[in-house]
């Protein structure tokens, strides 16, 4: 190579684009290198605080752990806002919702998260389930605490998303007047209550399944919430 840059300079080539291009390449190189500095540095901080507030809680934290913790943060919120979209576009089709009664239901989720052990990416699938079987969103409000109260009872600390549209299905179904599933999974009640199923309007078969879910596990969710475990999941 020297031999050949040695004849090109005898021959009087100019040098000077692959200089600029070479300096270009530097100065790229060097800005990437303080990109990744930067990063890094803001994930040292982030993990830093992050490890305080759990060391405040007495929980200690590995960076692997810290890792994994932030992982399963961003999935939840990828599933959280999946269930979002999917709940807004049912509520509009199914009961003509506008954009503050879905933001209600919303609220409503995260209030429960709150008191309970539910989270509310996994209520927002049971409740945009539930949706595709009901005419008005008070009748979903009236029903996700009871939602919630058995998927508790069903899954305890470990519910997922999968698990919450099976209980909003199965609820749908006996908004219909289908409550043979309900007593598949030990939920019992009256014939006079099954005739309110099967019968009443839509709020008042809302109110009836509520209160017969209720009748039959209580308030599980914030039960839970209130054990040790429970009180490790809200964290």
């Amino acid at each position: 190579m020297p031999v050949v840059r040695n004849m090109m300079v005898r021959a009087g080539a100019d040098f000077s684009s692959i200089t600029k291009q070479a300096n270009k390449a530097k100065a790229s190189m060097s800005s990437m290198k303080a990109g990744v500095t930067r990063s890094c540095s803001a994930m040292k901080t982030a993990a830093s605080s992050m490890k305080s507030t759990f060391a405040a809680l007495g929980i200690t934290l590995s960076g692997v752990a810290l890792i994994s913790f932030a992982k399963s943060a961003r999935e939840a919120y990828q599933i959280q806002i999946e269930g979002e979209t999917k709940l807004a576009t049912v509520m509009r089709q199914r009961m003509g919702a506008s954009a503050k009664e879905i933001q209600q239901i919303k609220d409503l989720c995260s209030a429960q998260q709150a008191l309970g052990v539910i989270g509310d990416e996994v209520q927002l699938s049971g409740a945009q389930q539930l949706a595709t079987f009901l005419k008005q969103s008070s009748s979903l409000s009236t029903l996700i605490p009871a939602m919630n109260n058995l998927i508790a009872q069903q899954k305890g600390l470990n519910a997922t998303t999968e698990k919450a549209y099976m209980v909003g299905n199965m609820m749908g179904k006996a908004m219909q007047g289908q409550a043979t599933a309900l007593r598949r999974v030990g939920i019992t009640f009256t014939e006079a209550e099954e005739k309110v199923l099967k019968y009443g309007n839509e709020q008042q078969r809302a109110a009836m399944l509520a209160q017969i879910i209720t009748n039959n596990v209580g308030q599980m969710n914030h039960a839970l919430a209130a054990t040790e475990n429970g009180r490790l999941k809200q964290v």
